[in-house]
C-alpha cells in the first residue's frame, strides 16, 4: 500500500488471470514485471506499473527525487499507480487486514464469477409516445474495471460488439478501432450482450442521436451505437443519459402505435411499445361563483401524454390560438 498526499493509504488488486486477459483483450495495465520485495511480500505475484488505463484517478503520491517516498527507487513517480495481481480461487474468500496499533481491521471478500447474478437493465417507463427519450439504466458489475473513474463502453447494438473507452467520461474520443472487446474471453457471460432490434416489423421504432455522451465519429466501428456511461466510479451502474438529461435512444417522430422495439441486455430482452395517449382538459372553477367575468383567471390543466417526451425534464407547452 502507498500513502497518498491525503494521509490514506492507497492499494489496486486484482485476479491475474483475468488481467492477464484482458490485456490480450486490448485493456492497457501498464508495464507488467515479477514484483521486487519493496512492492509486494511474495515474488510469485505480479506487479503492474503506470496503470492508467485502468486506475485513471488515483490519488497523488509525495515524491523525492522522482521517487515515491516510502519506497526508494523501487517505486518511480511515473511507475504509480501499480496494479498488484494475484491469484484467487472462483467463490474463495478473501481477506484484507490493516494492522493497527495492536487492532486488526479486516475486510472479507468474495471472489465471485458469476456476473449474471449482477446484470440487469431497466426503462424508465413502460411505453412511450413518438419522439419520446428512451433513458435506459444498465447494472453490471463486469463493466466496473477502474475503480477510480466513470467507465465508458460503447456498443454497435446490430451485432453487439464492445469497446472499451471508445470515448471518455466526458465523450471525447479516446480510441479506435483497437478497443474493440470480446467481452465472453472476459468471463461478462450474458452481461457482455446488449443488441437493439429498432424496427422489428420493418418500421422504424428506435432511433439514435447525437449527445454530449459520443461527440466523436464512430462510423468506422458501424451504426447504430450506443455509449453506456458509468454514473459514478466503482458503481457499475451505467445509462445512456447525457448530462443535459437526453438519451441516446429516441423513439421515430414517424413511430406507429402498436409498434414495438427491443432493447436485450444480459439475455434479458425489454419491449418498447409505442402508445398515444387519450388527452384531457379541465377547467377549475370552483373559486369563480356562479358567472366567470372578463378578466378573471382561472387554473386549467392539460393532461395529455403524447407531450411527454422526456420523463426528465419538466416541460413547457406554449399554446396559441
Amino acid at each position: 500500500m502507498a500513502q497518498a498526499g491525503d494521509g490514506s493509504w492507497y492499494a489496486y488488486f486484482a485476479a491475474n488471470d483475468m488481467v492477464v486477459k484482458a490485456i490480450a483483450e486490448g485493456i492497457s495495465f501498464g508495464t507488467n514485471g515479477t514484483a521486487a520485495d519493496a512492492l509486494t511480500p511474495n515474488t510469485d505475484d505480479t506487479v503492474y506499473t503506470g496503470a492508467t488505463g485502468v486506475v485513471r484517478q488515483s490519488k497523488d503520491l509525495p515524491t523525492t527525487n522522482n521517487n515515491v517516498v516510502g519506497f526508494g527507487a523501487s517505486l518511480a513517480e511515473e511507475q504509480w499507480p501499480l496494479i498488484q495481481a494475484f491469484e484467487f480461487a472462483v467463490d474463495g474468500s478473501v481477506t484484507i487486514t490493516y494492522s493497527k496499533g495492536g487492532n486488526p481491521q479486516s475486510i472479507a471478500l468474495t471472489y465471485l464469477d458469476d456476473p449474471d447474478d449482477y446484470a440487469g437493465l431497466t426503462l424508465d417507463r413502460d411505453s412511450y409516445p413518438p419522439g419520446a427519450d428512451v433513458h435506459m439504466t444498465i447494472t453490471s458489475m463486469s463493466h466496473n474495471i477502474d475503480p477510480t473513474d466513470e467507465d465508458s463502453w460503447t456498443y454497435e447494438t446490430i451485432n453487439g460488439t464492445a469497446y472499451y473507452q471508445y470515448f471518455d467520461e466526458n465523450g471525447a474520443p479516446s480510441r479506435t478501432t483497437e478497443g474493440r472487446i470480446n467481452t465472453d474471453k472476459l468471463n461478462f457471460d450474458d452481461s457482455g450482450s446488449f443488441t437493439i432490434i429498432t424496427d422489428p416489423n420493418g418500421k422504424d421504432v428506435l432511433e439514435f442521436t447525437d449527445t454530449n455522451r459520443d461527440q466523436g465519429d464512430a462510423s468506422n466501428i458501424g451504426t447504430n451505437i450506443v455509449t453506456i456511461l458509468e454514473t459514478q466510479p466503482n458503481s457499475g451502474i451505467f445509462k445512456t443519459t447525457d448530462d443535459a438529461d437526453n438519451s441516446l435512444i429516441v423513439i421515430a417522430d414517424d413511430a406507429k402505435r402498436g409498434f414495438t422495439g427491443t432493447i436485450d441486455f444480459a439475455d434479458n430482452p425489454k419491449s418498447v411499445p409505442v402508445r398515444n395517449y387519450p388527452g384531457s382538459l379541465t377547467m377549475d372553477v370552483s373559486g369563480i361563483g356562479g358567472t366567470w367575468n372578463g378578466g378573471e383567471t382561472i387554473n386549467v390543466t392539460l393532461d395529455d401524454g403524447d407531450l411527454n417526451l422526456n420523463s426528465l425534464v419538466d416541460q413547457d407547452i406554449d399554446i396559441t390560438n
